[in-house]
């Protein structure tokens, strides 16, 4: 719920970041609806435990076009 671009506790961490810029930027509808399509393509969100397909990133924005778009860039 921060109004400027915080990055404190959790949100220390690139996946709840990226998520939390995600629905900043496109809305909480938009959110749902790619995490829909992208299990429709077979990218999980928890595959062992916490982590799935959405943890293995080092970069914000690439995680936000991965959101998005529902594959990963060249070079991934």
């Amino acid at each position: 719920m921060c109004q400027e671009d915080c990055q404190k506790g959790l949100l220390t961490k690139i996946k709840p970041y990226a998520f939390t810029l995600f629905m900043k930027r496109y809305g909480e509808d938009k959110l749902l609806d790619c995490l829909e399509e992208n299990e429709r393509k077979g990218i999980v969100y928890h595959r062992e435990g916490i982590n799935g397909d959405y943890d293995d990133f080092d970069d914000v924005e690439q995680l936000i076009n991965f959101i998005l778009k529902g594959e990963r860039s060249c070079g991934r």
